[in-house]
Formats: C-alpha cells, structure tokens, sequence
C-alpha cells in the first residue's frame, strides 16, 4: 500500500485567484507538505540519503509545494518530483518551495530525496567463535538515529567499504605538503597554511558495498539500535608471526587468516573473541571482501617456544696499501666482522604450523650465507615462512659480514 502524503496547511486563500508570481499561469493551491520516510542509506562518515515517498490527489494547472524538511538538509541535495507535473520554478529557502505545473488531475506520486551530513551513524560489531578447523563469524549493524524524528517502518541500507585514505597522506601523496624530514632547530610557526588537496581519482567508487537488511525498521530518535548483519562459519588458516629482532626469547603472536566466503564483504570493525567459548580479547576484523582472507590477530601463544642467539663473531683486521694521486700510496685499514645468528622454533602443539620469522641486519651488511634461505631479504630485513611439524624444532643460521675501510696515511 502507498503511503499517503500528509499534508500540513493548504493555503490557497493567500494568492487570489488567476494570480501568479513569475506570469507562468493560475496557481490552483499553495500546500505544504511532509511525506513518511519510507528509506534511508547510510554511509560510514554519517552522511545518509534520505528517501519520503507519497501519493495525494491534485488537480491539472499550476500548484506551489512548501517542502517541510528538518534544518541540517543539504538544501543542494533536494530533489523533488511529481508524477504528471514539470518543475517551472524553485525558491531554495529553509523550506524550498516547488512551482510545478501538473498536466493532468488525478492521483499523482510524490517523491522527495535529499542528503543528511551527521544524520545516521553505523559500526559493525562482532563476535567471533575460534575452532580448531573453522571460525563462526557474527555481525550485528549498530544504528543510530539522529535525523531529528523517529522512523517507523522504513527501509535501511547501510554502506560499507575498505578504509579511505587519510587527508595527511593524500596532502603527501601530491607533493603539496612541506617535507617534514627537514626541521629547523627553532621551529617558527609556519604563516600560510598547506594548499587544499583533493582526493584522487581512484576508480574505487565500485568497491563501496550496500548491505539491504531485511524487513523494514523501527529507529527510535537518538537512541542506538542493533540489527543481525550476517553470520557465518569461514575456514581458517593458522600462523604464527615472530620478529627475532624485537623479540629474543618471544613469544610468538598467533595469527588467524579467516576466508571469506560469502557474496558480501566483512565491513573493518571491533570484535569479541571466544575460543572454547570463553572471552580471550577484543580484536580487529579489517574490511575483507569476498574471496580473500580477514588476518585476525589472536595474541601471544605458547605453541611455539622461540629464540635467537649470537652463535658466533670474528672480526679481522688488515693493513693494505692503496695507490693514490701520483706517486702518493695511501695506507689503508680494512675491517671485517662476521655475525653468525641462531633462530630456533621449537612446536608444542600436536598440529601443523605456519611460522612467519623476520629478522634485521645493518644497512652495510653482506649476507655470506643463510640456511634456509629468506623467502624475501630487504636492506635491513630478511624472512622467512616455515611449515612446522606438531613437536618438531627447526633451526634458521644465517651469517653476514660488515666491511669497514679507514685511511691511515699517504707515503711517497
């Protein structure tokens, strides 16, 4: 059933008859007017689209609609149409107002759509069920109303989408910020402001995902509201992540990569973990599209025993002639020192497991041998992935050198 347009004051006795403001013809009534919500969409910054919809019957001619909106409307954003009637004239004002010229009598649809900044708010909130094999992923959508009225019985899409970049990294990204790594050591405040950038165009638009919840819904003004979003049992993969550098003796954080497997996306939000159904932490769900894995970070974990040692250290010192300009020799002290490092991983539990390893070296370092060898080596980091049997321990040794060269002096 259509809803029907509510009509607040009809005022046609403020314009006599046959007159009209603009010469566009007789205006048949004056009318102000508030249509029922009938949908909202919000979107992560607040921002929400809102959607009023009704039907009342009005007469062939020329007519003048006041529209009723609450204060915070985007008057730029207004749109409003009407079956049967083309739009002659509109007076933006805190109530627009509508001249339309409607071709034929009879009942006609009315339908008004605008934008609301800081109007509705919503966040996911999770609970997450870790097994051994599988994790039990539940969402529920947490909505707040604050479009100044209660809504009753409309529709409601939330949007979601990976996170936006942040202004600071855009300003960077195009060069129009100051380069920080230059620092004056009295800094004065700086007497302009950085230029306005704006966002690039990335093409991304289509990654935005709208979740249509079932049903219409009840949201009662400035009050918090939760609806069931999904819920499913994903397949996981476990991990194990260690930095050797940072950490000597551990412990290793337990890392669960969840797949997703559902046609919608997981939006990023908090999560309540439970593991043999008990609380463990508070964790991240970040936003993880269809086919492609959530990495949830569990905490610390007693299922590997780590650590890493200095195995052994030489240092060798030389003394060697170098030719320099002329007859001039210039002699020359050449330093070598050898680090020879030890990471063990040692498995307490009876299953298999991925170990993720990294480590650092000195810029200036020369890696002489490495066993096994890293699965990716930067300059300062080298690492590795190891699968590990239930109770076995591995071993990684690795060995580098540092060459430093120092004049002593010239000789003819």
């Amino acid at each position: 059933m259509k809803k029907i347009l509510a009509i607040f004051v009809l005022m046609l006795a403020l314009y006599p008859a046959g007159a009209s403001d603009d010469g566009s013809g007789e205006i048949e009534a004056i009318t102000i007017i508030s249509l029922p919500v009938d949908s909202v969409t919000i979107y992560p910054d607040g921002l929400a689209t809102v959607k009023r919809i009704g039907e009342m019957e009005i007469t062939e001619g020329v007519h003048q609609f006041v529209l009723d909106l609450p204060r915070s409307v985007n008057m730029e954003s207004v749109r409003f149409t009407v079956t049967n009637a083309t739009v002659e004239k509109i007076v933006y004002d805190d109530n627009p107002e509508y001249t339309l010229n409607v071709s034929s009598t009879g009942v006609q649809d009315f339908e008004l759509v605008y934008l609301m900044p800081r109007a509705g708010l919503w966040m996911p909130s999770y609970s997450v069920h870790l097994g051994e094999e599988t994790v039990l992923v539940s969402a529920r959508a947490i909505v707040g109303n604050n479009f100044g009225e209660d809504l009753e019985g409309v529709k409601l899409k939330l949007v979601s989408g990976p996170p936006q970049v942040e202004p600071l990294e855009l300003a960077r990204a195009s060069g129009a910020y100051w380069d920080d790594s230059v620092v004056a050591e009295e800094a004065e405040p700086i007497p302009f402001a950085p230029k306005a950038v704006s966002a690039p165009a990335t093409g991304e638009l289509e990654t935005l995902y709208i979740y249509e919840l079932e049903g219409r819904k009840d949201l009662e003004m400035d009050k918090e509201v939760g609806f069931p979003l999904f819920e499913e049992t994903a397949p996981i993969k476990r991990s194990y992540t260690w930095d050797a550098y940072l950490q000597n003796e551990g412990p290793v954080t337990e890392v669960v990569k969840a797949n997703n497997t559902m046609k919608d996306p997981w939006p990023a939000g908090s999560a309540l973990l439970y593991k043999n159904d008990e609380y463990v932490s508070e964790v991240k769900i970040p936003y993880t599209p269809n086919g492609t894995e959530a990495s949830i970070e569990v905490g610390s974990s007693a299922d590997l025993k780590v650590a890493r040692k200095l195995a052994n250290y030489s240092s060798q010192e030389d003394i060697v002639q170098v030719p320099g300009t002329g007859n001039i020799t210039q002699a020359m002290k050449v330093t070598t020192e050898t680090w020879t490092y030890q990471l063990s991983l040692k498995s307490n539990s009876d299953r298999n497991a991925t170990a993720e390893v990294s480590d650092r070296k000195p810029l200036k370092a020369e890696i002489v041998s490495a066993e096994p060898e890293p699965s990716e080596t930067t300059a300062t980091g080298l690492e590795w992935e190891l699968e590990i049997q239930p109770r076995e321990e591995v071993t990684i040794d690795y060995t580098y050198k540092v060459v430093t060269k120092e004049v002593l002096a010239s000789v003819k």
